[in-house]
Parts: C-alpha cells; sequence; structure tokens
C-alpha cells in the first residue's frame, strides 16, 4: 500500500486565522450535535433494554431467594459431604468467609485512634504520593533537595467563541 503524505493547512495571515476558527467553531457545533443525537440514542436504548430486563432480573432473584432458602433448609442433607453440590444446571453451595467488622458501640475513628495509640499502623490504610501542588509553593532550594524542579512551559491553546459564529455556518 502506498504511502500518503498529508498536506497541511497553512493559515498565512490573520484573516485565514479567523476564518479557520470560525470553521472550527461551526465543526464543533456540529460535532456536539452528533454526540448529543449518540447520547440520546444510547439512552433510548438503555431505557428500553431495563424496561425489557426488569421482569427478568426481578424473577431471577426470585428464583435465586427460593433456591437459597431451599439449601438452607436441607443444609445437613444436601451437603453433608462437601460445601456444594452439581445441580446440572449450576452448582449450589456454602463458601466460608470472613470479615472483619466493628464492635456495636466502637466507632470508626475510636477504633482508628487505638491504632495510632498502639502503633498499630499496618492496620491503617494510606495512600502516599508527592503533593505536587504543596510544591508549588517551595523555593527552589528546597525542591532541590528533595529532587524536584521547577519546570515552566507555554502550551499553545484554542478557545472557540461559539457564540459568534452564525448557525449555519461550515
Amino acid at each position: 500500500m502506498a504511502r500518503i503524505k498529508p498536506d497541511p493547512h497553512v493559515v498565512e495571515n490573520r484573516a485565514q486565522c479567523e476564518g479557520a476558527l470560525a470553521e472550527m467553531a461551526a465543526l464543533d457545533r456540529k460535532l456536539s450535535a452528533i454526540e448529543n443525537e449518540m447520547r440520546e440514542t444510547v439512552d433510548g436504548a438503555k431505557a428500553k433494554a431495563g424496561q425489557l430486563a426488569g421482569p427478568l432480573q426481578a424473577r431471577r432473584k426470585e428464583l435465586a431467594d427460593a433456591v437459597a432458602v431451599f439449601a438452607r433448609l436441607n443444609r445437613q442433607e444436601l451437603f453433608a459431604k462437601s460445601k456444594s453440590l452439581d445441580m446440572g444446571f449450576g452448582v449450589i453451595g456454602f463458601r466460608a468467609s470472613t470479615k472483619i467488622v466493628q464492635i456495636r458501640g466502637v466507632t470508626a475513628e475510636m477504633t482508628l485512634e487505638k491504632l495510632h495509640q498502639y502503633n498499630l499502623s499496618d492496620g491503617i490504610r494510606t495512600k502516599e504520593e508527592i503533593n505536587k501542588d504543596a510544591a508549588l509553593g517551595w523555593p527552589d532550594e528546597r525542591l532541590e533537595l528533595v529532587g524536584l524542579k521547577r519546570q515552566q512551559s507555554d502550551t499553545f491553546f484554542i478557545e472557540i467563541s461559539k457564540e459568534n459564529v452564525p448557525q449555519g455556518t461550515a
């Protein structure tokens, strides 16, 4: 397959620049209309799927609850030898699980205080990361001390003024 070399559009003067910005604004308006239409289509499809799936999900939950009640009532008989039972269309069973819960009357803040008091820091979840926002106010010497440096750059931007473009342009 042959390579195609792009032919970039060159803006040579202020009038062409204003024309390019006007065309970009009109294109943005058309893109927004396309995206809005897409969102409406997707929202409609989700609503229709929700209406169709709602009764099925309710029936599935009803059946799952009934199977769970059956398994609990017949636990001794069904699960005497193992914790699960293959029923042909699926497997039912009981899994041993452990979780940590607060003692009644003890708040999470009280628990955190005790974890700090007894130096049980492995029981406290923390996420450490560099706070670059705070480092912006530091002098360069302090930044260098910790292995950071200040870097400035000019980034080009285009702000399209949507109010100034006629509705039918582009």
